[in-house]
């Protein structure tokens, strides 16, 4: 009977739907569910009540993901909760109310649906977080680690109270530039007491936006199958006299958290088998060390001051945002780094100090083995023209390179450009986002365009660069706006690139008349040889 009635269902489905065969139904509800795990648990959840053959599907899917989407507000400034004075106003409270009855609808659909298998990841992640829902978080992890009373093998663990712009701190470009909201200083900060929260999170507003981690989750039973664990804007609450044990976490991401570094220290070396540690404005951190571990992938974004001891043995990934660092920011450990993958981002909202370009040639010196390396700062082309030559070293092996900054004219761009190429004399692909200094041009929009037809004075000996002669077959121009030093830029660089096969050209929103004179001046420019060009 049971079989004749899901047959009856199946043939129903296909005469509504108008399919002569439905190959998808005809798999178990376990392999329908790993599909399902894949999307949305919102479009998860909808696929489930499409069809009859789909009602016990969603029992088998393994993973829940619910990310609370962003008002207009919050998207166009892009200032995070935290930054913002903080009062729910009614749209906010209905907001979270349908968002607490989503999670719930899912969790409690999954528990009635049937014995399924337990979840491997979960994730909640806040636009509106307000203290009010501390119980339904906690309600919701202990749903996700549990699964009808037993201890499930949940590997992987996000909860974000406060969906924010990552990375973003009081040393960027000022916040016309991103056409967001304010961006303020870092607060004063201070020791931390035993016992007590951080002085940052004292006040009102910001506890408000704050969620605090339940102690069971540092339990050895409930952390023992933990592979993955990512904290956003949350309370560590470690308990003080308890050991730790995650046993099995590989990788650890931790944001915003109000911490000078004692619990995060705790934390880390709990982590017996960590690999990947991310530390995103976690701006009171002082020092931690990672000696004991194995770490592939680091990434140290906007925590200003902070000390990290790292066994590099086997590391690979490299990323960093902050100032321009001395030695004691990273200190390697072990083994000199074989890492192969840099990306690096340095926060200036002014010109770089003398004392800030000192320290550069030094920090890229450590990734001599590198063989993708993404750069990036707001004042590029000014700190890299002023850096001493001889000091740069080289950096042989490095295949891929993008340059991403700010530069006030043509000379200064096409100065820090050369420099850095004389040091890759093996580089294949050249990416380029050079931007307008925006401490040089105040009233900036990203939209604008030029003038294609004013002149160009581009001189006739220009400097022998080895790897764009002989190496470079592929460049890449991003937010190409047509000023007169980015054309003078793009120019000189053609002139010398005489190995290169493909062009890539992106621009912004503008004017198509423009864009199209700034197309035919580009392919001008190459007209007499086999490069491929490509206009985005």
């Amino acid at each position: 009977m049971g079989g004749n009635s899901i047959d009856r269902d199946r043939a129903d489905d296909a005469m509504d739907a108008g399919a002569p065969e439905d190959r998808l139904s005809d798999l178990p509800d376990g392999v329908l569910g790993h599909v399902l795990s894949f999307l949305d648990a919102k479009q998860a959840g909808r696929a489930a009540v499409l069809s009859r053959r789909y009602r016990h599907a969603f029992a088998g899917v393994h993973t829940l993901s619910f990310v609370q989407e962003e008002t207009s507000a919050s998207s166009s400034t892009g200032a995070s909760r935290c930054d913002r004075s903080y009062k729910l106003d009614e749209d906010e409270k209905r907001r979270n109310a349908e968002f607490v009855a989503l999670v719930d609808a899912a969790v409690s659909c999954r528990r009635r649906c049937g014995a399924g298998p337990g979840l491997r990841a979960f994730c909640v992640v806040f636009d509106a977080f307000h203290h009010s829902l501390t119980c339904h978080v906690d309600r919701w992890l202990s749903a996700a680690a549990r699964n009808g009373g037993a201890a499930a093998a949940v590997e992987e663990i996000t909860v974000d109270a406060c969906q924010q712009e990552r990375g973003v701190c009081g040393r960027e470009r000022p916040d016309w530039y991103f056409q967001g909201g304010p961006f303020g200083e870092p607060r004063p900060l201070k020791d931390e007491s035993d016992g007590e929260d951080s002085d940052d999170f004292r006040d009102h507003n910001a506890r408000h936006s704050a969620y605090r981690m339940p102690r069971w989750l540092y339990s050895s039973g409930a952390g023992a199958a933990l592979r993955t664990l990512r904290l956003g804007s949350c309370f560590l609450d470690l308990p003080r006299h308890a050991t730790l044990r995650f046993p099995s976490v590989e990788t650890l991401a931790l944001t915003c958290i109000p911490d000078s570094g004692r619990d995060i220290q705790r934390l880390v070396s709990s982590c017996g088998r960590l690999a990947d540690l991310t530390l995103d404005s976690c701006r009171r951190v002082r020092a931690v060390a990672v000696l004991d571990k194995r770490l592939r992938r680091l990434a140290l974004l906007c925590c200003h001051g902070a000390r990290l001891a790292v066994d590099a043995s086997d590391l690979r990934a490299l990323e960093y945002k902050g100032p321009v660092p001395d030695e004691s920011v990273l200190s390697f450990a072990g083994a000199p780094p074989a890492i192969l993958s840099c990306d690096i981002e340095f926060c200036c909202k002014k010109a770089c100090s003398e004392a800030e370009l000192a320290d550069l040639p030094g920090f890229l010196a450590r990734f001599t083995a590198a063989r993708w390396l993404r750069l990036g700062s707001s004042c590029l082309g000014a700190s890299i023209d002023r850096t001493d030559p001889s000091g740069l070293t080289p950096l042989p092996c490095l295949r891929r390179l993008e340059l991403k900054g700010g530069a006030a004219s043509g000379c200064s761009a096409f100065g820090a450009v050369t420099r850095i190429l004389e040091q890759t004399p093996n580089l294949e692909v050249l990416t380029l986002l050079i931007l307008p200094n925006v401490e040089e041009i105040p009233r900036y929009r990203p939209e604008v365009t030029c003038d294609p037809m004013a002149g160009l004075d581009v001189p006739e000996v220009l400097p022998v660069i080895p790897c764009l002669r002989d190496r470079v077959r592929e460049m890449n121009v991003v937010h190409y706006q047509g000023l007169v030093w980015q054309r003078r830029l793009l120019k000189l660089l053609l002139r010398v690139a005489g190995a290169l096969e493909e062009l890539y050209v992106v621009f912004p929103p503008g004017k198509f008349e423009v864009q199209s004179a700034l197309m035919a001046e580009i392919e001008s420019w190459v007209m007499h040889r086999p490069v491929k060009v490509t206009f985005g």
